[in-house]
């Protein structure tokens, strides 16, 4: 299990992650902002088209030519991509390496900084290789969320609301926190991310291979992974997640609660729009997500506050509730 750390101003946790490593990963952006942490550090380009087998194995060379052993431990620090490079890295590096979580957005700090799922995209596919290596520790500071862009701070609005979705209590406090939530209240913070990070912290620990119960935590995936790789990334991953629940809700609104389906709508579409992207390219690349059985396409459906259903369709009536979906989203505006 991942020991976690929460502090909710300055980085003593995260110098003391630091401090204790052989090496630090982080990207441009982060390195930009946080030079006193980032002194030393090995520099890779922002951006998911980072997310390749050359970024992958320039940090494994890196931690090759700074005399790593297997005894070691590396840091992350930075968002999601920073992270699934750095966890794959270490995954692989001499069978196997520790390394720390040390997430420096939104999306990372509730969904991709915990859990170990770690993966570069290939052939056009997110996420088509990877391991699943979890970190020993992972500190969060809600410090660098102070420096967030506004496009990045929505992204982890869209990966907050997924997980709210998943409890009871957790949606209660969503939508009591959801104003100051969109006013960007740093007061309110605290509490909903602790409470996606203990989330997803119980259902990795049930199900750390993604066998049966972690599979919740896809909500919005099929289609947020399409269209992310079809729009060439354009957007955060978690832009793409909110695009992916609407469309996802609105493909399968017969099967969920009215009230529980128009909130949900009314959420997402503060953050994004629906998409405009066409079935076909979706529909491909849905129809290669690892969530898939028997040549069916799997969707994690919420029906109600903390009840997620998995839906199965062929692809012909995963095409035709798509294509229907986005033309109700449009009409509603």
């Amino acid at each position: 299990m991942t020991n976690i750390v929460l502090e909710e101003n300055g980085f003593d946790g995260v110098r003391a992650a630091i401090a204790r490593s052989a090496m630090v990963v982080t990207d441009s952006n982060v390195a930009a902002l946080y030079g006193t942490l980032c002194d030393g550090a090995f520099v890779i380009d922002a951006g998911e088209k980072s997310k390749s087998p050359e970024t992958l194995f320039s940090v494994i060379d890196g931690m090759y030519e700074r005399g790593l052993c297997r005894n070691d431990t590396v840091v992350a620090l930075g968002g999601g991509v920073t992270g699934d490079i750095t966890g794959l890295a270490a995954s692989l590096y001499m069978r196997g390496i520790r390394w720390i979580s040390v997430p420096t957005t939104l999306v990372a700090m509730v969904d991709s900084g915990l859990g170990g799922k770690t993966a570069v995209d290939r052939r056009g596919v997110k996420n088509l290789v990877g391991t699943f290596h979890a970190p020993t520790d992972m500190v969060v500071s809600l410090e660098f969320i102070k420096t967030l862009p506004d496009r990045e701070y929505i992204g982890g609005c869209g990966e907050l609301i997924k997980t709210c979705l998943l409890t009871r209590n957790s949606y209660r406090l969503l939508r009591e926190r959801f104003d100051a939530l969109c006013a960007r209240d740093a007061s309110c913070l605290t509490e909903p991310v602790r409470a996606c990070i203990a989330i997803k912290n119980t259902v990795v620990t049930d199900d750390f291979r993604e066998s049966s119960v972690r599979k919740i935590l896809n909500v919005g995936h099929t289609v947020g992974h399409a269209l992310e790789s079809v729009n060439g990334y354009k957007a955060g991953h978690g832009e793409y997640v909110l695009m992916g629940m609407m469309t996802e809700c609105a493909m399968f609104k017969d099967m969920i609660d009215d009230d529980f389906y128009s909130a949900i709508i009314g959420m997402c579409r503060r953050f994004a729009s629906p998409p405009k992207t066409s079935v076909k390219p979706v529909c491909e690349l849905a129809s290669k997500d690892k969530k898939n059985v028997d040549g069916q396409i799997t969707v994690m459906l919420p029906v109600a506050a903390g009840d997620v259903l998995e839906v199965r369709v062929d692809r012909a009536e995963f095409s035709a509730r798509y294509e229907r979906a986005v033309a109700e989203l449009k009409n509603e505006r």
